[in-house]
């Protein structure tokens, strides 16, 4: 008897994107999203007096996050991510993002 083993690696890039829009449009993208099959994680934040962001997390910088959870209370992480990602995401308008989500362009 054999074994084949077939081994392949392709890179694990991390995908940091910020949303920004009103609540509403939000959610509503959220929603949609969260129909898609990936691994990713989304956060919404809201800051005070400000409209709220979501953040979509995948691949290497959702690993990147999971590790910093287990040294970083989860409150301060939440609302400071970008201090500790280390970088800036990339950002999108709801609209545009809500867009390229109907169109099969929206990449996670």
């Amino acid at each position: 008897m054999g074994q084949n083993h077939k081994i392949t690696s392709s890179p694990s890039f991390g995908k940091f994107i910020k949303v920004k829009g009103h609540a509403h449009d939000i959610k509503h993208f959220r929603k949609h999203l969260l129909e898609q099959d990936g691994d990713f994680l989304t956060l919404m934040t809201k800051r005070e007096s400000k409209k709220p962001n979501l953040y979509i997390i995948s691949k290497k910088d959702y690993d990147k996050f999971i590790d910093l959870t287990r040294q970083i209370h989860f409150f301060e992480l939440r609302t400071h991510l970008e201090k500790y990602m280390g970088k800036k995401p990339k950002v999108m308008d709801v609209e545009d993002a809500h867009k390229q989500l109907k169109n099969g362009e929206f990449k996670i």
